[in-house]
């Protein structure tokens, strides 16, 4: 991750507690991700095959790519790309800051398989942000969706694969949009508002502070 000097990019604790020289992201606080990026693109892909058909977590950059789907905020766009285009939204994530929920330990894990460097990239992952905040590990899009949206998702990845054997393309672009969208939505209340809630298994609702401006 490219930085512009020190007056720029402010560190977590965490930094100081590894001997690597470049911060990794986590590392860096959002506050600094925002002040340097002027756009931001909200990213989710689905994909081809499920994880146990590619032998495991192991292997997901196996997975193939079915369909990407992004939110631009400069252009105020949502975006489409078949797996043949995926280059085209490589070299749109290299422009701006790229949002996702996950997207470090899945999407961009599948681009690499596309040809994305993640050394080009200015990454913030919502949900390793509120897995820092809470402590609560691999927290659900859903729950958080829920919680601050009062919106739920309107299917799942098994779903998504299953529509992808089926040729049924158009249906896993529609939920692919629909995520995105509740990603960008997600984001933008957080900035907004200083909060997002997550919903708990009870339906009570609980408020977690985010420093995303």
């Amino acid at each position: 991750m490219s930085t512009t000097g020190p007056s720029r990019i402010r560190l977590n604790g965490s930094y100081w507690k590894h001997l690597n020289s470049v911060p990794f992201s986590e590392d860096v606080l959002p506050s600094s991700l925002f002040l340097k990026n002027s756009h931001y693109l909200v990213v989710d892909l689905e994909t081809q095959n499920l994880v146990q058909d590619v032998g495991g977590w192991g292997h997901i950059d196996k997975l193939k790519i079915s369909v990407g789907c992004a939110y631009d905020s400069k252009t105020d766009q949502f975006l489409t790309y078949r797996e043949n285009e995926i280059p085209a939204l490589n070299a749109l994530m290299r422009e701006r800051l790229v949002i996702g929920y996950n997207v470090r330990g899945f999407d961009l894990i599948v681009l690499q398989a596309y040809g994305l460097d993640l050394k080009d990239l200015d990454v913030f992952d919502i949900m390793y942000d509120l897995q820092a905040l809470t402590r609560q590990k691999y927290m659900k899009l859903d729950t958080v969706a829920q919680g601050t949206l009062d919106v739920g998702k309107s299917a799942d990845g098994l779903l998504a694969v299953e529509w992808w054997k089926q040729g049924k393309v158009d249906k896993i672009i529609e939920y692919c949009l629909q995520d995105v969208k509740v990603t960008r939505d997600i984001f933008e209340y957080g900035r907004k508002n200083g909060f997002v809630k997550i919903k708990r298994a009870d339906e009570s609702k609980v408020e977690i502070k985010v420093q995303w401006s």
